[in-house]
C-alpha cells in the first residue's frame, strides 16, 4: 500500500491517481489452496457473499456523472480520474468474490433489494449525499470482511478478506479526501447537521446489514453491539481525516 492510503497529511487527488494506478495489478491469492467450505459454512457465508459480491460490481455512472460536473467548476480535474480507478477497484471486489463462488459451485445473484434499495437512494442524490451513502457501505464492509475471515477454515476465502478489507481501509481514506471537497463550502451549523444526519443513515445501514448478514456475524463470534462499536470508531476516524484534508 502506498503512503497516502495511511496517512492523514493534505494529499491532492492526483496522489491518489498514482495511489490507485500503483494498486492495480491483480492481487496474488491462493486460489490453488483450496478447501471446499462444510455444509455449516456455505450455509453461514454463501447467501452473504452473493449479496455483497452484486454490492461491490456497482459501475457508479451517474456518481461519475455528477463528479463530471463538479470537476469541471472546480477545477480539480484529478478528482473524476480518481474516482473511476476507485470504482475500477470495488469491480474487481466483486469479480474476486465471483470467481471464489464459482468455486464454491454457487451462482452470483443478479438482482437484490437491498443493492436495488441503495442504487435508487445514489440516483436521486447529489455528488456530496452519493458520496455519502457510498462510504457508508465502506463503513460496514470493514467489519463484515473481518467477521467472514473468521467465519470459515478456507485459506483461500481469509486471504480474499484480508486483501479487501484493506484496500477498503484505503478507500476510507479517499472517501475522507472526496468528501472534504465539500467540507468548506459549508458553515459549521450545515456541517453537523450533515454529519448528524450520515449517523443515522450510518445507524440505520448497520441494523440492516446486522439482519441480512447475522449469519456470518454470529459465525465469527460477533454481536451486533461489538460490529456498531467498531463502525462507529470508523465513522469518527472518517470524519477526523476529513477535516485533517
Amino acid at each position: 500500500m502506498r503512503k497516502v492510503a495511511h496517512e492523514t497529511a493534505r494529499t491532492t487527488s492526483y496522489d491518489w491517481v498514482e495511489y490507485f494506478y500503483q494498486n492495480a495489478p491483480e492481487p496474488i491469492l491462493p486460489w490453488n489452496e483450496i478447501v471446499p467450505l462444510s455444509g455449516a459454512e456455505r450455509m453461514a457465508v454463501i447467501p452473504s457473499i452473493q449479496q455483497f459480491q452484486l454490492g461491490e460490481g456497482a459501475t457508479g455512472a451517474r456518481m461519475l456523472e455528477r463528479a463530471q460536473r463538479f470537476s469541471r467548476e472546480t477545477g480539480d480535474l484529478g478528482l473524476i480520474a480518481a474516482l473511476k480507478l476507485f470504482l475500477r477497484e470495488e469491480q474487481r471486489h466483486s469479480r474476486i468474490l465471483a470467481r471464489f463462488l464459482q468455486v464454491e459451485s454457487a451462482p452470483c445473484l443478479q438482482k437484490d433489494w437491498v443493492h436495488s434499495a441503495f442504487r435508487w437512494i445514489r440516483g436521486l442524490a447529489g455528488l456530496e449525499l452519493c458520496l455519502k451513502v457510498l462510504v457508508t457501505a465502506e463503513l460496514l464492509a470493514r467489519p463484515y470482511y473481518a467477521a467472514l475471515r473468521e467465519a470459515t477454515n478456507s485459506p483461500l476465502l481469509m486471504s480474499i478478506c484480508q486483501r479487501i478489507s484493506d484496500e477498503e481501509q484505503a478507500h476510507l481514506r479517499f472517501q475522507a479526501f472526496a468528501l472534504s471537497r465539500f467540507q468548506n463550502r459549508h458553515s459549521r451549523g450545515v456541517q453537523t447537521l450533515s454529519k448528524t444526519f450520515h449517523l443515522v443513515l450510518l445507524a440505520c445501514t448497520a441494523a440492516l446489514v446486522w439482519i441480512e448478514h447475522r449469519s456470518v456475524f454470529r459465525a465469527a463470534g460477533r454481536t451486533f453491539r461489538g460490529v456498531w462499536k467498531e463502525t462507529w470508531q470508523e465513522f469518527h476516524t472518517l470524519y477526523r481525516a476529513c477535516s485533517a484534508q
